[in-house]
């Protein structure tokens, strides 16, 4: 019994750096890390009811982004993405890509949801960012989807 315990207190000492050094990092990303990316896609839809039509402008609360445009973002303090006019929480690690989403509801409801690729370093390689406003008017609900994607390079 006494060599269980002795065992499971170096475990634990030997676990409890790591825990420290992952909380100071949001998927290996730190509190502060700064990094830009290019708009190459926008993707567009406006769906009310069942009819779904392309043509659709962007919903306010979704920041507007056009191809081309560089965005820069950054990690803020408590592991969320932030960017002009934008603030998504941090959610989980997955590995590849780190995950932020967000959802608020009520009679208007708003789902954000950004995927940060990472390279084989751990560094960001691509950000997919996805908007998705609901309103609710009676029995005819309105529904627009924003997503953008965004790389390192400029497209031409």
């Amino acid at each position: 019994m006494k060599n269980i315990i002795i065992h499971m207190i170096a475990v634990c000492a030997v676990l409890m750096p790591m825990q420290q050094v992952d909380a100071k990092t949001y998927g290996g990303f730190k509190k502060g890390q700064k990094f830009k990316m290019y708009v190459h896609e926008i993707i567009k839809s406006k769906a009310v009811g069942t009819k779904i039509s392309k043509k659709a402008s962007i919903p306010k609360g979704v920041p507007k982004y056009k191809k081309g445009k560089k965005v820069k973002f950054k990690i803020g303090k408590k592991g969320q993405i932030t960017a002009k006019g934008l603030s998504i929480p941090f959610n989980s690690d997955g590995g590849s890509a780190n995950i932020y989403s967000r959802i608020k509801t009520g009679t208007t409801t708003k789902a954000y949801t950004a995927e940060v690729f990472k390279n084989v370093k751990g560094k960001p390689s691509g950000v997919a960012l996805a908007f998705v406003v609901s309103k609710y008017a009676g029995f005819q609900t309105t529904t627009t989807t924003v997503s953008y994607i965004l790389g390192k390079k400029k497209k031409p």
